[in-house]
């Protein structure tokens, strides 16, 4: 249920305040190059086209006043950025909960295909050793391309698919 949501939220905050939206995401450079993108362009389109800010602004209404005063010239370039800000927070969102939950299914795979070793009573040796009985390193089969790949490493040295149970040490 969270990871549905996140993608969701991310694009919300992306609307709400610039860069926000990938902050949730925990996607620092994205946030802060969508934030200096729609800040310096809406501080550049402001410039080109000489609109005359007032600081005097104490409430809300003549914010919103001072907001609709501006041309469409400026507007509209600025809400067009901060929308596509907010799609790719959405959709940085959605990749992410794809990737977690592939990397969930082959965790999960490889935790069955580990206990199905077991109860058959072959010597299957756990995922997270990664020394066998000789002091060789262990091989184990990648869950993504099958191949017999090197349990110390991070990641399938033939696919470059990170490995599940390396993260859970």
């Amino acid at each position: 249920m969270r990871d549905q949501l996140r993608p969701v939220l991310a694009a919300v905050l992306a609307l709400v305040f610039p860069g926000l939206g990938h902050l949730i995401l925990r996607r620092w450079g994205r946030a802060l190059l969508w934030h200096l993108t729609i800040v310096g362009g809406g501080v550049a389109l402001l410039t080109l086209y000489d609109v005359e800010t007032s600081s005097g602004l104490t409430t809300p209404v003549e914010a919103a006043e001072a907001a609709a005063a501006f041309p469409s010239e400026v507007t509209i370039p600025i809400a067009l950025i901060t929308v596509l800000s907010s799609i790719d927070a959405y959709v940085v969102g959605r990749a992410d909960a794809v990737a977690r939950e592939r990397v969930d299914a082959t965790a999960e795979a490889v935790r069955r295909r580990a206990a199905s070793a077991d109860d058959d009573g072959a010597a299957a040796a756990p995922v997270t050793e990664t020394v066998g009985e000789d002091g060789d390193s262990m091989r184990v089969e990648c869950p993504n391309c099958g191949k017999e790949t090197d349990a110390e490493l991070d990641f399938c040295h033939w696919c470059t698919e990170p490995l599940p149970w390396n993260d859970a040490e």
